[in-house]
């Protein structure tokens, strides 16, 4: 049973991009970005210490995997919950929950309340007796949170003359930096000495960037396939782009990861489930020569293949040919060839038969020798 929150409840809060882009893109940016100037009013408001970004994450994840996978509303898990799947303890929890909301990365649409034992004539009756009615048997409505991109910092317009008019710009903007800069005017000189903010300064740096961007582009095409385990999953497109970046230099492909996993599985007769995903793909990697590809591997041997076939199709069609090109049966050359083979058959005939003559001419003297020589011992 939840609590219908009404039109409108939703009103000028903007919808995410989806839950990843959320969690590894906007909260994540928020706190690098942000986090320094929210601690002290974090540590003074709940107390203790602050949220680590690990932390902050972990809890953001659980509440998005409970938010609307479309907008990122209508996001209801109580602390409890939280805690359960988070293994974290209660004050952390809220700790992390204040933190997305100071961030300006969530809203807290509802907070969260005991429900109504009495009817306070409001139209809404007895919270708690409607919910036994129906086999709930909840206390309270858990508070309802929106997860959203962190607001810009100029949300308010004025009309001058008739024109709409911006409202000025913060002195502090959006990427703060806490480091206190030498140069304070922007003179032409000081503008001429500063360059662009991350801007790849060398060639190494350039060709690295665009080494993990294809890195980043296969790893999106690898943890979409069916056939990607689930754990690869733990890390991100953009966490495996600097692992992949070198094999995607070469061409590879996502089957041609796969390919190698489950050879190495196959081999070893194991199930891979590596504790450590992306050092077991660097591994493994390493094992290999990037410069040949499974799929090229293939392809070359394929080729081999075709070329052999092809070239003991052309030996039978070259002797098919030869014998096509041969003389006739009834030919004067097959005559002569058929007669001196009958001639030289009779010959080896008459050779077989005067050797058998021989052979048995001699076994009757010896024979009559040895009958010979016997009778005459008898008579001695």
């Amino acid at each position: 049973m939840t609590l219908d929150l009404g039109d409108g409840a939703y009103g000028g809060i903007a919808v995410w991009s989806g839950e990843q882009t959320w969690v590894e893109i906007e909260v994540r940016e928020a706190y690098k970005r942000h986090y320094l100037i929210i601690r002290p009013a974090l540590c003074r408001i709940r107390g203790g210490g602050g949220v680590a970004l690990k932390t902050l994450l972990k809890v953001a994840a659980a509440m998005a995997a409970a938010a609307d996978h479309n907008t990122g509303q209508n996001s209801r898990l109580k602390n409890d919950t939280l805690m359960e799947r988070t293994g974290y303890c209660k004050s952390t929890v809220q700790r992390a929950k204040l933190a997305l909301k100071m961030l300006g990365v969530a809203t807290e649409v509802l907070r969260g309340r005991l429900r109504r034992w009495k009817d306070r004539g409001d139209g809404l009756g007895s919270e708690r007796m409607a919910s036994y009615r129906v086999g709930d048997k909840s206390r309270g409505w858990a508070s309802v949170w929106a997860l959203h991109p962190r607001k810009p910092v100029d949300q308010t317009r004025r009309s001058v003359d008739g024109s709409i008019q911006m409202a000025p710009h913060p002195s502090r903007g959006h990427s703060l930096d806490h480091s206190s800069p030498r140069e304070v005017s922007n003179t032409k000189r000081s503008v001429e000495k500063r360059a662009a903010s991350r801007r790849p300064e060398t060639r190494g740096q350039r060709e690295k960037a665009a080494a993990n961007r294809k890195g980043v582009l296969l790893a999106a095409r690898w943890l979409g396939s069916p056939r990607t385990g689930a754990w690869a999953r733990e890390h991100t497109s953009r966490g495996w782009g600097p692992a992949l970046a070198e094999s995607a230099a070469h061409g590879w492909t996502a089957a041609d990861l796969n390919d190698t996993i489950d050879t190495w599985a196959a081999a070893h007769r194991v199930t891979p489930t590596p504790k450590s995903p992306i050092a077991f793909v660097r591994w493994l990697l390493g094992q290999q020569d990037l410069a040949f590809p499974p799929h090229v591997l293939a392809q070359i041997a394929f080729d081999q293949e075709k070329a052999e076939r092809e070239r003991q199709v052309a030996e039978f069609a070259a002797e098919r040919a030869r014998y096509a090109d041969a003389a006739g049966p009834d030919s004067p050359g097959r005559r002569a060839a058929r007669t001196a083979i009958a001639e030289h058959t009779a010959l080896i005939n008459q050779r077989r038969r005067e050797r058998r003559q021989r052979e048995a001419q001699q076994e009757w003297v010896a024979r009559a020798e040895l009958v010979a020589r016997r009778r005459k011992d008898r008579r001695g």
